[in-house]
C-alpha cells in the first residue's frame, strides 16, 4: 500500500471514530466488493455472502472507536470476514449434527432451495475432506465423541488408552480442523 493511500486511510479511520458516515460509505466502498468475493468464494450464496458483508461493516461501525487509526483496515476487514466465515460453517455443523442424531436415514437437507442444497454439500465436501484428513486415531476419537457421544473415560477403555492421551488427540483434531476451516 503506497503512504498516500495509507495516510487517507488513516484519515478516514480518524473520521470514522468520530463517526462520519462518510467515512464508513467510502470504506464500504472500497473494500465490500473484496469481502464480498471472499465470501462467496466459499458460501457459493450471494445472500449468505451479502449477509457476511453486512456483518462485517456492522462491526466496524460499532468497533470504530476502538480500531487503531494508523492500522491498515483492509486485514482488520478480511480477520474479521473469515471469522464470520468459520462461525457461519460452524453453524451449519451444529445444525449438520443435530439433524444427523434426529434423522440418522434422512438426507442432511430436504429443502428444496437451489443455493441452500449447495452450501450444505459444499460444506460437507470442505468438512469431510478436513476429517479424512486426520490421523487415524483422531478420526476415530472424534467419531466416538460425536456420533457416539462417548466420554473420554469411555473412549480411553475401548482404546486401551489414558483419557489424558483421548483429550489431547481431541484437541489435537479440533486444533487441525479450526486451523483448516481459517485457511477455507
Amino acid at each position: 500500500m503506497s503512504t498516500e493511500r495509507k495516510q487517507e486511510e488513516s484519515i478516514l479511520m480518524s473520521l470514522l471514530a468520530k463517526d462520519s458516515e462518510y467515512a464508513f460509505r467510502l470504506l464500504y466502498d472500497r473494500y465490500s466488493n473484496r469481502i464480498y468475493k471472499l465470501a462467496i468464494r466459499y458460501l457459493k450464496s450471494p445472500v449468505l455472502a451479502q449477509e457476511i458483508v453486512q456483518d462485517v461493516f456492522l462491526k466496524l461501525w460499532f468497533e470504530r472507536k476502538n480500531m487503531i487509526t494508523d492500522k491498515p483496515v483492509e486485514a482488520w476487514l478480511i480477520t474479521v470476514a473469515k471469522n464470520k466465515l468459520i462461525n457461519q460453517f460452524k453453524k451449519l455443523t451444529r445444525e449438520w449434527n443435530r439433524k444427523s442424531a434426529y434423522n440418522a436415514d434422512v438426507p442432511i437437507n430436504k429443502s428444496t432451495d437451489g443455493e441452500s442444497k449447495l452450501l450444505n454439500a459444499e460444506f460437507e465436501r470442505n468438512f469431510n475432506s478436513i476429517i479424512n484428513g486426520l490421523p487415524q486415531q483422531q478420526k476415530q476419537i472424534l467419531h466416538f465423541t460425536k456420533e457416539e457421544g462417548l466420554s473420554y473415560n469411555e473412549i480411553a477403555l475401548r482404546l486401551n488408552i489414558s483419557p489424558l492421551t483421548v483429550k489431547t488427540h481431541m484437541a489435537r483434531a479440533l486444533d487441525k480442523i479450526r486451523k483448516c476451516l481459517k485457511e477455507l
